[in-house]
Parts: C-alpha cells; sequence; structure tokens
C-alpha cells in the first residue's frame, strides 16, 4: 500500500476545485443498490453483532476539541478511488451513516486494478450530500482511480490527518496513510485494512455486495455490517445516543459499553 501513501503525501494544503464528476469515470449508483445497502435491516443488524470484527475504533487522546458542522458532531472520511481499503470503508460507512440520515447522489466506483485486492466494487460519495438532524458528513476524495488529483484536504482537514493519522494512532511508516475516518474528533478508523480486509469482495459485483446484506451468516454482512455496527456505536455517543430507534437498538448499546477497550 506505499503507493496510498505516496499519494496523499503530495496533496497540497487547500481545497482545489474539484475535477469534473466524468473526470473520474463515475456512474450514479442504481437505486435498487442504494435503496439495499441503505436499508439493511435491524433483524440482520442484530444478528450480525459486531461479526467477528474487532474494534476498529480508537479514541482520541487529551480533550481535542469537538469536530462539528452546522452545531453537529461531523464524521471527516478522507479516502481516494484508487484504494482498495477505502472501497471496503464505504459500504460499512454508508450502512452506517444511513441509520442517522439520508446520502443522496451516490456513485458507483471501483478501486484501480493494479494494487492489491484490484477492482474492488464500492460506493464513491463524491458529489453526494447528506441529509441528518443528528450528523454532519465530510467527504474529501483525494484521487481517481487512476491516482490523479481529484479533492483536497482543507488547512483544517490536514492538521486534523496529521494529528490523528500519526504516531501515537499509527506507526510511523503509515502517518497519514488512507482511509482516515474521523467521528467527531472522538474516535478514529484508519489502517491498513480498517475494520475488515477487502480481500472478502474480490470478484464481486456492486450489486453482488449489495444483495450479500440480506444474509446475516454470510462472510459479506458479517465483515460489512459488523463493521458498520461499530461505527454506529461510535456515532452515537457523538449523538447523545439519538435517535434512540437506532442506538437503543440491538446490538449499539452492548458495542457503545465496549468502544476503546480493545
Amino acid at each position: 500500500m506505499v503507493v496510498v501513501v505516496v499519494v496523499l503525501f503530495v496533496v497540497l494544503l487547500g481545497r482545489s476545485a474539484p475535477a469534473p464528476a466524468a473526470g473520474n469515470g463515475e456512474q450514479p449508483a442504481p437505486s435498487s443498490l442504494v435503496a439495499t445497502v441503505t436499508g439493511v435491516s435491524p433483524q440482520v443488524m442484530a444478528t450480525v453483532g459486531a461479526g467477528g470484527v474487532t474494534d476498529p475504533l480508537q479514541l482520541t487522546q487529551g480533550t481535542p476539541s469537538a469536530l462539528t458542522t452546522a452545531g453537529k458532531p461531523d464524521v471527516l472520511f478522507i479516502s481516494s478511488d484508487y484504494c482498495p481499503p477505502c472501497a471496503a470503508e464505504r459500504w460499512s460507512l454508508v450502512v452506517a451513516l444511513s441509520r442517522f440520515g439520508t446520502l443522496s447522489g451516490l456513485k458507483i466506483s471501483t478501486s484501480s486494478s493494479a494494487d492489491i485486492d484490484p477492482n474492488t466494487d464500492t460506493i464513491s460519495f463524491y458529489g453526494a450530500t447528506y441529509s441528518s438532524p443528528y450528523l454532519g458528513f465530510t467527504n474529501v476524495d483525494t484521487g481517481t482511480r487512476e491516482g490523479q488529483v481529484l479533492q483536497t484536504p482543507t488547512a483544517q482537514e490536514h492538521t486534523l490527518l496529521s494529528e490523528y493519522d500519526s504516531p501515537p494512532y499509527v506507526p510511523a511508516e503509515s502517518a497519514e496513510g488512507i482511509p482516515f475516518l474521523d467521528l467527531g474528533n472522538s474516535y478514529l478508523a484508519h489502517g491498513v485494512p480498517t475494520g475488515y480486509d477487502p480481500q472478502i469482495l474480490q470478484g464481486m459485483t456492486w450489486q453482488q455486495i449489495a444483495q450479500s446484506l440480506s444474509d446475516a451468516q454470510g462472510p459479506q454482512a458479517q465483515a460489512i455490517v459488523g463493521n458498520a455496527n461499530w461505527l454506529t456505536a461510535g456515532i452515537c455517543k457523538l449523538t447523545g445516543n439519538q435517535p434512540g430507534s437506532v442506538c437503543g437498538d440491538a446490538p449499539i448499546a452492548t458495542l457503545e459499553s465496549q468502544l476503546g477497550s480493545s
């Protein structure tokens, strides 16, 4: 994954104007696909539980300032189209975020053909919007599938990346790598892989991955939904356990009590 770190290092401060959507080869996600991924049933969520996924969230140290947007806790996700672990993390993040609000304008994307776990099909947040009464979401796609610069972090975002995507949170050789997920400056999820190994998605199409989420005993649902349940638990910490219909459902309260303990 050296290429991931190298490309991110050359990204300069100050967000550049995004490249046209057509420039990174992404297409709108079919509505049926979006409905399937954003509508994972509570029964599946409860049955999967942690899904064998070890808590992927790290507590930030000290007393950092809360990361907010419009007065709400903010989730910051920095990734790239070429990055297979980023591709894997997006599936879980779509599931988790959809429990608190509505994602619009999602696209489909595929990771680089020249990386480990090549051609991993995924959902893309590039150009999408998020609406929630509880939460904000900021997405930064630093590169296209071919490794061309797509967006660059703002100065504030780069400061967070430098502070929290470095020792003691990750080894020095992995500093400022992607994917990087910051939940309100309270919890972090980063590293390779973050929650689960992208290898589990190899050879599967977007539709096959989405459909697999209904099989609570299947390896993909165990990985994607298990990781999403952990992310949901972390977000519930940010929102003061709102909404209760999400944060009070199994297994979220149990996972919340375990956050940061591993």
